[in-house]
């Protein structure tokens, strides 16, 4: 039985390891950025990121993941308002208070790694490149060296593959954060409503 919470920590500090390194070479940081990425929407795919998200709000104070809950809600709500799902407008995530992530240890892999020039392999050995984000573009330097995600995807897809054994989990994931949060209540039974009341 895989200890997930041992795994998803570890690797989380490995993929902050190798960030740390490359932001520090360019010296790239986000503090005063004007575009808060935390408005982007990232998708999340893993049982992995969902179940360890899921265990930060455990953690966290009763309070606060009742407001993240009905901030979730909302955001939520917006999306099947939105007059054009293919041109999203920027809705900040609901575990975003005052320009800060509150579940900071539990968030998913992409919250890590955006930012940054990045590489990645693919299983038929073919080795995709992106950039940084707007911030990291406008400073216009050389880039010379990149976040290799290949390892931090290679794990998480094995944390993935034995939980998912293990737990007898099915179906494939698309979800944002707002999106998990919500389910965390309806399907996995966080808390009721009435307790974030």
């Amino acid at each position: 039985m895989t200890d997930l919470n041992s795994s998803m920590k570890s690797l989380y500090e490995g993929m902050q390891s190798d960030y740390d390194s490359v932001a520090s070479h360019y010296g790239f940081t986000c503090d005063g950025c004007s575009e808060n990425c935390c408005t982007q929407r990232f998708f999340h795919y893993t049982w992995a990121e969902h179940l360890y998200l899921l265990e930060g709000m455990r953690n966290a104070d009763k309070g606060l993941a009742g407001e993240i809950v009905l901030r979730a809600r909302e955001v939520v709500r917006a999306y099947g308002e939105e007059a054009d799902p293919l041109a999203p407008e920027p809705l900040m995530c609901p575990v975003n208070f005052d320009g800060l992530c509150s579940l900071y240890a539990h968030r998913p892999m992409i919250c890590r790694m955006h930012g940054l020039p990045h590489r990645v392999r693919g299983p038929q050995g073919h080795e995709s490149r992106g950039g940084g984000c707007g911030r990291f573009e406008a400073m216009e330097i050389k880039v010379d060296w990149s976040v290799n995600r290949t390892p931090h995807y290679t794990a998480l897809a094995r944390i993935e593959s034995q939980l998912r054994k293990d737990r007898r989990l099915t179906g494939n994931l698309r979800l944002t954060t707002a999106e998990m949060i919500v389910m965390m209540v309806d399907r996995d039974g966080l808390f009721s409503d009435k307790d974030t009341n």
